[in-house]
């Protein structure tokens, strides 16, 4: 799988612009000769057409899209001091894959392309203090899946499930609440060459680091299994820190 032309998608937050400059700088040292950024909102409607119209206008197709927008939540659900707050979390990370991805849909048929959805593996995993964010990932997965017989087998689809990545959406979670970063986390990019080898083999699915897997097939097979140990570290290690702000 090779890199020739790439556009990047991101929100207009503060900062954000030049964090897609740095993306396109990357692209640009991999290899891609033409990179183009589009800030915009993946929240928005008309902001995820213009994505995929902008895409078209400047290299006149699109073999490829991946949805990587999301956005963490980090508190007990009864703790949201308005529950109108967790909207915003299903918005960017379920809304903004599939308002793009259905403006793409046309332009991925006519190159016989792909898609890349980037869940989390909280999607089969309870994630206590995620529960929002789980709901968002887990709606991702199954409208992704459902997707893929849809549009089979002109557009082929790969869902990612990463565990615990060293992200600055997690890394900050874990030093703030415990001190330190999860033992067992995977770097960026040591994630990102697994997902982009996945993506050149034709993967349907992609679960790093390796690891989560079996907790997935255990999560499949036994789930009471994975309900007694996730709830023991959570109140052994996290609930004393789960506190109303």
């Amino acid at each position: 799988m090779k890199i020739e032309e790439t556009a990047a998608y991101g929100s207009r937050g503060v900062g954000e612009t030049d964090r897609l400059e740095i993306v396109a700088e990357t692209l640009r040292q991999l290899g891609s000769g033409d990179v183009i950024i589009i800030p915009g909102d993946v929240s928005n409607v008309d902001d995820c057409k213009k994505f995929i119209d902008e895409t078209i206008l400047h290299f006149g197709k699109l073999d490829h899209l991946i949805n990587n927008a999301g956005i963490p939540q980090a508190v007990l659900f009864e703790h949201f001091t308005q529950i109108q707050d967790a909207n915003h979390i299903m918005d960017i990370n379920f809304w903004g894959s599939t308002y793009i991805t259905y403006f793409a849909i046309p332009h991925l048929r006519k190159s016989k392309g792909k898609i890349v959805v980037i869940t989390s593996a909280s999607a089969n995993i309870p994630l206590p203090s995620s529960s929002v964010y789980s709901a968002s990932k887990a709606a991702l997965l199954k409208f992704f899946e459902t997707l893929r017989v849809e549009i089979s087998p002109d557009i082929k689809i790969t869902i990612v499930m990463p565990g615990y990545i060293s992200t600055d959406m997690t890394t900050p979670r874990f030093i703030e609440k415990l001190g330190s970063d999860f033992i067992l986390s995977e770097s960026v990019s040591k994630c990102a060459k697994a997902i982009f080898k996945g993506i050149g083999r034709g993967e349907t699915y992609i679960a790093e680091p390796s690891w989560i897997k079996w907790i997935l097939l255990t999560q499949n097979v036994c789930p009471e299994i994975v309900d007694y140990v996730v709830n023991y570290l959570f109140v052994r290690y996290a609930k004393p820190f789960c506190k109303r702000d």
